[in-house]
């Protein structure tokens, strides 16, 4: 053979083909959608795309052997990213079958039944952020004339329906849509229609601007954790979805702020209370010099007061409803130190443990958590740290190889730590990384990290009932000790069925696979037991390689 030929042969043989077809349904081939090529890591970089033409086919050459991600984006039509793996003197080939988007739609209503216009209508889907269901929007629309409005192009799932009357927003969305319209000259009673400003809230009294408004859920409950989910199937339509959106009136919260050291009243406190909703600020918060007294008026919804003192801090989170909250007794607490050691098995950079931020998260955690700021500890050389601890039960945040809170740390994985997971953290007898830290009182028992360094691997292939090779099946990984949330893990099967977890703490686990399923479902309890019994469970070792065969649930 000349050099020549071996040189192309070779050539040929390290840039294969990625080809196939997009679909709607089974076997309708589908125009203008794009077809991404990207690399299969965090960046999901762009490597080439193409869009498809009436026969659905797209073609891909000259693409070198290694594991890539396969995104389809197409308007009315939803899909996964797909996994593939390209070997070398072997194309792919695949085929990408995209689902019909549906939609929801329905009337927004006073309490005389009159229609509403220009009202926000916002669809959520429920997520879980360290172990909290957090509701986060997807998509918003205003209402018409008529009071209605529709929501399209929703990938099927479960979905939360929402109508955020203007004045909810607080008076900053009124003041913008107020400039907007003098901005653009417009002359008296008339108006710049944005579509989210009603001509009648710019133009209204102090008075009127100051009633109350919070947004409402279907089918009328302004508690979103009482919200009616909606389940949208592919292709189908929701209608119905009416909402009826009233002001409503804030509640006094009369109660006062204990100094836990002594008993009394708190001299010099102050109270603080953080809503779950952005709602019309009210007036600020006071309390009574001398007395600890306090009197708030907040509007329905889920609050978060907290107290301080020059003694200390203490919250309480209460549900406001449509009755006044009396006698309410916010009890601070003295912070202390919390002493501790952390323990790395294996070879680690005392530099690289440095990096890493301690911190207690309260549990259960508050209804909005503060973003990172400077207030975290750090390890010496040595591993000993130092944690401001006060009474409660707290969750251990290490950043960034434990994550418990919904914040974080903008810091980087140290290179010798790529590895690293917490083994154990301990207090005496007591297990707090599963069960959580409970303090009391200030104690002379530290605190133990020990970050293990041999994480084990998971391989296998996912197979349908009729022992085929399930391809494009979402597989999790779900940990036996269900509140470990920062255990789970996921991933999509390749165009073989494959699928891969790296870096796995030791311990028990269950994988599940399924061919459709809403992401973060696995979150939820409800959701699980229907198909517990159909995981399959397994034990990972330490510095192990786990190789299983998972049946898709179907």
């Amino acid at each position: 053979m000349s050099i020549v030929l071996a040189t192309m042969v070779a050539l040929f043989a390290q840039n294969l083909a990625v080809r196939g077809i997009v679909l709607k349904g089974v076997n309708d081939p589908l125009s203008k959608a794009v077809v991404e090529l990207r690399t299969d890591d965090r960046d999901g970089r762009l490597i080439t795309s193409a869009t498809t033409e009436e026969d659905g086919l797209f073609n891909f050459t000259s693409v070198r052997p290694g594991r890539y991600r396969l995104v389809v984006v197409r308007t009315g039509y939803v899909r996964p990213p797909m996994t593939i793996t390209v070997v070398d003197g072997q194309p792919v080939d695949v085929r990408l079958q995209m689902t019909s988007t549906g939609a929801i739609y329905g009337l927004v209503l006073d309490n005389k039944g009159e229609p509403l216009g220009n009202i926000e209508v916002q669809a959520f889907k429920a997520s879980y952020s360290g172990g909290q269901r957090v509701l986060r929007g997807v998509q918003a629309v205003h209402t018409n004339d008529l009071g209605e409005y529709r929501l399209f192009w929703l990938p099927p799932g479960r979905y939360y329906i929402a109508a955020v009357h203007p004045k909810a927003q607080g008076l900053t969305r009124i003041i913008i849509g107020s400039f907007t319209s003098a901005a653009l000259g417009n002359g008296p009673g008339s108006f710049y229609a944005t579509g989210t400003v009603d001509p009648a809230i710019v133009n209204a009294s102090r008075a009127d601007r100051l009633e109350r408004y919070v947004p409402v859920y279907f089918p009328g409950t302004t508690n979103e954790q009482l919200a009616t989910p909606i389940e949208i199937r592919a292709g189908a339509e929701f209608g119905g979805v009416n909402i009826v959106v009233a002001s409503v009136r804030p509640r006094h919260v009369r109660g006062v702020v204990i100094d836990g050291t002594t008993g009394n009243p708190g001299e010099y406190s102050s109270i603080e209370a953080a809503q779950d909703v952005p709602l019309p600020r009210t007036d600020e918060p006071k309390v009574t010099p001398g007395t600890g007294a306090f009197d708030l008026e907040l509007l329905p919804g889920t609050h978060t007061l907290t107290g301080r003192n020059r003694n200390g801090s203490g919250s309480a989170t209460i549900q406001v409803g449509d009755q006044d909250i009396e006698n309410l007794n916010v009890v601070t607490t003295p912070y202390f130190n919390l002493e501790g050691r952390l323990i790395v098995e294996g070879r680690v950079s005392s530099a690289d443990i440095e990096q890493l931020r301690l911190t207690l998260r309260p549990e259960p955690p508050p209804v909005r958590e503060r973003p990172a700021t400077s207030s975290y500890s750090t390890a010496r050389s040595d591993g000993a740290f130092l944690l401001e601890a006060s009474s409660g039960d707290f969750r251990v945040n290490v950043a960034p190889i434990l994550n418990v809170s919904s914040v974080s740390f903008p810091i980087a994985l140290p290179k010798s730590l790529q590895n690293a997971y917490v083994k154990s953290i301990r207090l005496g007898n007591v297990d707090v990384l599963n069960n959580g830290l409970h303090l009391e009182r200030p104690t002379t028992t530290p605190l133990e990290i020990v970050l293990g360094t041999k994480p084990g691997t998971i391989e296998g292939t996912v197979r349908n009932s009729g022992r085929q090779a399930a391809v494009d099946m979402m597989i999790v990984l779900v940990p036996d000790i269900r509140r470990r949330f920062d255990l789970y893990k996921t991933a999509t099967t390749d165009t073989s069925g494959r699928f891969h977890f790296d870096r796995v703490p030791p311990g028990d686990y269950k994988l599940f696979a399924w061919p459709e399923v809403e992401g973060d479902s696995w979150f939820d309890p409800q959701f699980m037991r229907n198909y517990e019994n159909l995981g399959m469970a397994l034990r990972v070792s330490e510095d192990s390689t786990e190789n299983v065969q998972v049946i898709a649930i179907e």
